[in-house]
């Protein structure tokens, strides 16, 4: 059997290229021991990666693959027994056909090309002038704009491999096996909070379930890892970082629902200023993927559920009659449970006369620490409205005024209604007149909460006098 010179040249090529890198040592995902993952809320993780390694005695090299695209360099900790790091490099510089035209330009290549005459392939030697959109060559003296056939080099360029690795000269005394353990921040880790809260018919309870949304798009996927969620936010200054030269088109996430775990986090625990989840199981991430894993356990709280109406502050004469308004729905309820609670959506359901669950409408849950109140905003009232208008205004001086309002509240429900009335006023200010006692005057607030019949309607009036300043 007989190979023709381009096949020659192909081996030659991957001959060269495992000569040119076998004082290297790779060290890929086959060598790892252990990984853990930490990820942040805004955007990063930490990934501690454990590998075995066999140390020579001497200076050697070690390539990392299987590493983020996205680490940021001066944040990598290389630790171990049995040697000292002398030197460490990213190379993100990808072995794409596009890559190997721009480390050619400027040198003498191959293009390989069918002669259907022959039978056989032709080789056709030709300079590369330029990579930048076509290729631009130079050959027999002449300017060709264009490829003439498939490209054939003899030796891989510097600098380019077949995935982003980490590498690492060190020096090391002894011979013999060890383990080097990598840690590094990245970006392209995240995770938020979901939550879903089933209320009761009466409003007074409700069940909170929570999910962990985890995304990964740091360019490397993450098999059997450890995984840590820290709640909270870190502080991070904004870094410039020139080495993220990757080939890869970016790609959409996709959701994997049936990856949920079934288990949930251990009991978080406190560290300095964040909470950390900790994963009872080992989890697969992958790279372009957003996965749902459950936080915890589904948590009951006994709540309020109210509807409210802010106004104000108003500063000037009201020449016209507002429209009437809708009181929002408001839900609190104390987290009695161990678990801080992170921020994230909380979706509401209720069950309908036939018992059908119906979503309700969703707020965001912001951040509530153990024993802390959490307050939802999940939609409007539609039966019950109110309107404000203002009756009466005089100026009393340059920063001072005196107000009368009176507010209708109307319930064409078939049951009554509470409605807590909230106004807001600046300055210094002062109550008269007021129809009904407000329920409470702290800080620049005036609250009362009005409880209206079903089908029937209360009115609320009061004087204000405010002095600016």
């Amino acid at each position: 059997m007989s190979f023709s010179r381009p096949f020659l040249l192909s081996a030659a090529v991957l001959a060269l290229g495992a000569g040119a890198l076998h004082a290297e040592t790779v060290l890929d995902q086959r060598q790892r021991n252990d990984l853990s993952l930490t990820l942040y809320q805004n955007g990063l993780g930490f990934v501690r990666d454990v590998r075995k390694a066999n140390l020579t005695g001497a200076e050697q090299t070690f390539v990392f693959e299987d590493i983020s695209t996205q680490l940021t360099p001066d944040s990598l900790l290389i630790s171990g027994k049995g040697f000292r790091v002398l030197e460490r490099r990213f190379d993100f510089d990808l072995l794409t056909p596009g890559a190997l035209l721009e480390k050619s330009v400027g040198q003498t290549v191959h293009f390989r090309r069918f002669n259907s005459v022959s039978g056989k392939d032709d080789l056709i030697e030709a300079k590369i002038l330029s990579a930048q959109g076509q290729t631009i060559i130079e050959r027999d003296g002449r300017i060709e704009v264009g490829q003439p056939g498939q490209l054939v080099i003899e030796s891989l360029p510097e600098g380019l491999r077949a995935k982003p690795a980490l590498t690492a000269k060190v020096d090391a005394a002894e011979k013999g096996e060890t383990t080097m353990a990598l840690a590094y921040l990245s970006s392209g880790l995240k995770w938020h909070t979901s939550y879903s809260a089933e209320l009761a018919g009466d409003g007074k309870s409700l069940v909170l379930q929570s999910w962990a949304n985890l995304t990964n798009t740091s360019g490397v996927s993450y098999r059997a890892a450890n995984l840590s969620l820290a709640a909270g936010q870190v502080n991070r200054q904004t870094v410039t970082r020139n080495f993220e030269r990757m080939v890869r088109a970016e790609a959409a996430p996709m959701m994997d629902m049936a990856g949920a775990a079934a288990k949930t986090a251990e009991a978080p625990q406190a560290l300095g200023a964040i909470h950390l989840y900790n994963l009872s199981d080992k989890v697969d991430l992958n790279d372009n993927e957003t996965k749902q894993v459950a936080l915890m356990q589904p948590l009951s709280f006994k709540s309020t559920r109210e509807l409210v109406q802010r106004f104000g502050p108003t500063y000037g004469e009201m020449n016209f009659d507002s429209p009437p308004v809708h009181p929002q729905v408001e839900l609190t309820f104390n987290n009695t449970s161990n678990n801080p609670l992170p921020d994230g959506i909380l979706r509401l359901y209720r069950r309908d006369t036939q018992g059908q669950l119906q979503f309700v409408g969703e707020d965001n849950l912001t951040r509530t620490p153990k024993d802390g109140e959490a307050t939802l905003h999940p939609g409007e009232s539609f039966d019950v409205t109110v309107e404000r208008n203002q009756t009466a205004f005089e100026r009393k001086g340059k920063d001072s005024f005196e107000a009368a309002y009176k507010i209708v509240i109307k319930n064409a429900k078939d049951s009554a209604e509470t409605v807590r009335i909230e106004e807001v006023f600046p300055g210094q200010w002062s109550l008269s007149d007021t129809s009904t006692k407000p329920d409470s005057q702290k800080n620049n607030t005036a609250t009362w909460k009005i409880n209206v019949p079903a089908g029937k309607e209360k009115i609320l009036t009061y004087q204000v006098s405010v002095r600016l300043r």
